[in-house]
């Protein structure tokens, strides 16, 4: 189990967040660190329309998904964890899909974090969808 699962109390299965295109600041890289932030910050601010708004929509009922996640978090007494997304590991890019995990801390009561456990890491499946980079699977298991 990685350690952002084991913080966020979340298994990412492709996760990724935020309809940023790719033609702005960073280009593509920008994009897909920008749908990690969002991400976290869907979880941070306990705001499921967010988490909701960075699933493909290949994902059936993501309101669903997302408000299931949340509670879920929030449940183990994660309401108080801090993310700090620095950067972005990517493989595998191409014009619509992508493979990445984020880069960064979490912090808990004063302990810190990484992200992503490197020993085992996770990439995220992203799509990107009329220009917008989205999350491709839609497992949020919890």
């Amino acid at each position: 189990m990685t350690m952002l699962m084991r913080t966020a109390g979340v298994t990412v299965l492709g996760l990724a967040v935020v309809a940023c295109g790719g033609g702005g600041p960073g280009g593509d890289e920008g994009a897909i660190k920008n749908i990690f932030r969002d991400f976290f910050r869907a979880f941070e601010d306990a705001d499921a329309s967010l988490l909701a708004s960075l699933l493909s929509d290949d994902c059936e009922d993501a309101d669903s998904i997302a408000e299931r996640a949340i509670q879920s978090s929030l449940s183990r007494g994660l309401a108080d964890v801090e993310y700090d997304v620095t950067g972005v590991d990517i493989r595998d890019l191409t014009e619509t899909t992508a493979e990445a995990i984020p880069q960064g801390t979490s912090s808990v009561e004063g302990d810190e974090f990484p992200l992503v456990d490197s020993a085992d890491p996770e990439y995220a499946r992203l799509i990107k969808i009329d220009g917008e980079w989205k999350l491709a699977d839609c497992n949020i298991l919890f």
